[in-house]
């Protein structure tokens, strides 16, 4: 389920930019445009948010669906090599706040499910023991 629709958007950006966004001729968005472009959006911000919190996040809180539009406009316009500053800046700032989520130091208000340490996906290693040292490498 994605956190945003084109219909957030339009309450953002009007429906003429929103077109020339996604299409190159006419003054009604492509939605199959409008739509990878919150798939790719709600991917990133799953990438993040996954670490701690059980995917997906139903209902989106209004916190996850802002930045998702923020972060869907701004592929929009970087699909047109148009950002603007303030698209990137927004984008940067979306950005900056998942990665600290996915830290620990920040939290999503409104998301039901925080994953327990046992339910974070936790990294174990081993190995047999060591064959070749300085001691037993003598002869060599």
């Amino acid at each position: 389920m994605a956190y945003c629709t084109e219909n957030d958007l339009l309450t953002l950006i009007p429906q003429k930019e929103l077109a020339e966004l996604t299409t190159d001729t006419g003054d009604t968005p492509d939605s199959q445009v409008v739509s990878e472009a919150i798939n790719l959006a709600d991917a990133e911000i799953d990438a993040y948010l996954g670490s701690r919190y059980a995917l997906p996040l139903t209902p989106a809180p209004d916190q996850v669906k802002g930045l998702s539009m923020d972060m869907t406009l701004y592929h929009l316009y970087s699909r047109r090599s148009v950002a603007p500053t303030v698209r990137r800046q927004k984008y940067e700032t979306a950005l900056s706040f998942l990665k600290q989520v996915a830290a620990g130091e920040a939290v999503v208000e409104g998301a039901s499910e925080l994953l327990t340490e046992s339910e974070q996906v936790q990294s174990e290693f081993s190995s047999a023991t060591r064959v070749f040292s300085r001691t037993t490498q003598g002869d060599w």
